[in-house]
């Protein structure tokens, strides 16, 4: 897993620098795409199906752009645009392990607002990480992100949440964004965790577009989303996916 978690990272990383002006999320997916098979994996997003009812899902990353939340489908139609809000989430799975994160950044010069948000997802989700400690409740991390939105001007997003990882992308138990601090299972060394803070700037709801995969604020607003793969241990909590 810290093999799949680097070789992700390193593919975000690549793709972050791809999303330039002018350049179609579609574009980008496929970046992706020949990136994770040139290194001998599997996109592990390209077909996922979540029913019998929904289409299988057609990217191998999440492009989610400003009042994207999450599940964005990348396109030939969107395009990056100076001042941007982005998340692209991505997964991959090598020699049998997963690997799962999303990076979350801004397209050159963005606006006070949204470095602010940006920084304030980012804080819930170091929050989260600190503790990710073999001992711990798993309400324990939920509710370190929980209160760091909470010192924050914006609202937690609850509907969706984060989930422990392995030879399949999503396994038991989930990792809430809000809970008490005695909710969930003991920790113990060697789980691995996707921790995924989402904020947004207004309680207004959230909507599904008809692709049935696009998550989408009702008003427009900006939401913001970012993910790491963690390794719990006795210690200090190890990134697997920086």
């Amino acid at each position: 897993m810290r093999l799949a978690g680097a070789l992700l990272a390193r593919c975000l990383d690549l793709l972050r620098m791809a999303a330039v002006p002018g350049r179609s999320s579609l574009e980008i997916d496929s970046i992706a795409e020949e990136f994770i098979k040139d290194h001998g994996a599997i996109p592990m997003f390209k077909n996922y199906k979540l029913s019998e009812e929904i289409p299988p899902y057609p990217g191998s990353i999440c492009f989610s752009r400003n009042q994207i939340l999450v599940h964005g489908v990348p396109t030939k139609e969107n395009i990056v645009e100076e001042g941007d809000v982005i998340t692209i989430d991505c997964g991959l799975k090598l020699e049998g392990w997963c690997a799962d994160a999303a990076r979350l950044f801004g397209v050159g010069e963005v606006s006070f607002e949204d470095q602010a948000q940006i920084k304030a997802t980012d804080a819930a989700l170091a929050a989260g990480i600190a503790a990710c400690v073999a001992g711990n409740k798993l309400g324990m991390v939920s509710n370190a992100i929980q209160n760091s939105v909470g010192w924050s001007p914006y609202y937690n997003v609850i509907e969706f949440c984060g989930h422990s990882i392995g030879q399949e992308m999503h396994e038991t138990p989930q990792v809430p964004n809000c809970g008490l601090v005695t909710d969930g299972p003991v920790l113990a060394p060697g789980e691995v965790l996707c921790l995924e803070p989402m904020l947004k700037r207004n309680d207004i709801g959230l909507g599904l577009l008809p692709d049935d995969w696009t998550v989408a604020t009702l008003d427009n607003s900006k939401v913001t989303h970012v993910e790491h793969m963690v390794l719990v241990t006795e210690g200090e909590p190890e990134i697997l996916t920086l």
